[in-house]
């Protein structure tokens, strides 16, 4: 197999495509061999599909990897988490012998199928998993299911050699779903392991870019690498972006940060769709936050209340804990700001 090049969009496989986060690879490894859960946060665009695969290629060990984000809209049904495995586990060379004689599982030629409507079904699948690594990518998602998942993945902790790895960009929505701290939760009190990823420091986001032209064969100058580690802040998802456009489409920093501004605020939207009638107000937030660059509290609530009259203390508290929760938002120091700078150029020139 050859060298997947560096600005490839597809998600990372093998250590020797694998840019820079050895440390977290290494971390990822290490909690594969000694814990069942696994937890790996990061905001959008971190490479967290990629430190997955990588390390679980890595280990040797078998997987099944779903990724949620492919669920669809509105409240989900077992069926469709059942289609969602389904789909995976047909593209396992392993999964068919495992699978014989499972009640609800039928094999023929055109691979696995599952039978509609079994809420047993996932758990006699699972039990057939023996050693291998079940892998819930955006995890997040999995709050729109009346079905009690974190109850079966603390049976799965408890009673099965499944390992469990969990991943969420919605850092505090991945929590809530999990709700590992809360004392009545079924996962209270399972040991977890997590590995969380940063930004690339400005340094380590240069090397990857000329590393990225060189593999491309591509010269380009240093003014074109400092800018683009200026506007993509060491988001690797968006430094791969700019790369791939850059050598492969021809096009220019502004045209490209122009596509992503965009691509970003359609994800947005995608996300506050939720809020319904509210999302109007998520999203005067979010314009005042990216105006000011950082706001406290205080400074939010004059703005809004500026623009829409007297706002209740605890409207705006829910409004910043869920745009923080779903990665739009960060505190520190008490200040507020737009996670992804991307989202930030976006917010402030097309909304």
């Amino acid at each position: 197999m050859g060298l997947t090049m560096l600005f490839d969009p597809e998600p990372k496989k093998r250590i020797e495509d694998f840019f820079n986060m050895r440390e977290e690879l290494k971390s990822f490894l290490q909690s594969l061999r000694k814990g069942k859960l696994i937890v790996v946060t990061g905001l959008r665009r971190y490479g967290k599909t990629s430190l997955i695969l990588t390390g679980l290629n890595a280990s040797g060990l078998d997987y099944a990897f779903l990724d949620c984000r492919l669920l669809p809209s509105g409240m989900i049904s077992i069926n469709d988490f059942l289609n969602l495995l389904e789909d995976e586990l047909n593209k396992k060379s392993w999964a068919k012998k495992l699978l014989q004689g499972v009640e609800g599982v039928s094999i023929g030629s055109v691979g696995l199928r599952f039978r509609g409507g079994e809420k047993n079904l996932f758990l006699r699948i699972l039990e057939k998993m023996e050693g291998k690594v079940l892998v819930l990518d955006e995890a997040q998602e999995l709050r729109r299911t009346s079905y009690r998942l974190d109850h079966l993945l603390a049976y799965i902790y408890d009673h099965l050699n499944v390992k469990i790895v969990v991943s969420g960009s919605q850092v505090g929505l991945l929590y809530r779903f999990l709700r590992i701290q809360e004392p009545e939760a079924p996962l209270f009190g399972r040991p977890y392991l997590e590995v969380r990823l940063k930004r690339l420091e400005p340094q380590k986001a240069e090397e990857f870019l000329w590393k990225g032209f060189e593999q491309e064969g591509i010269k380009v100058n240093r003014e074109v690498v400092e800018e683009a580690v200026s506007r993509f802040d060491g988001v690797i998802g968006w430094l791969t972006y700019f790369g791939y456009s850059y050598t492969r489409n021809k096009y220019s920093i502004s045209k490209i940060l122009e596509k992503a501004s965009k691509l970003s605020l359609s994800e947005l939207n995608h996300a506050l769709s939720i809020y319904n009638v509210g999302r109007k107000r998520y999203l005067e937030v979010l314009k005042i936050v990216a105006s000011a660059n950082q706001l406290r509290w205080s400074g939010i609530k004059r703005a809004l209340e500026a623009k829409e009259g007297k706002i209740p203390n605890n409207t705006l508290s829910n409004i910043l804990k869920n745009l923080m929760d779903q990665g739009f938002l960060e505190k520190t120091n008490e200040e507020y700001r737009i996670t992804d700078p991307i989202l930030k150029t976006g917010i402030l020139k097309y909304l």
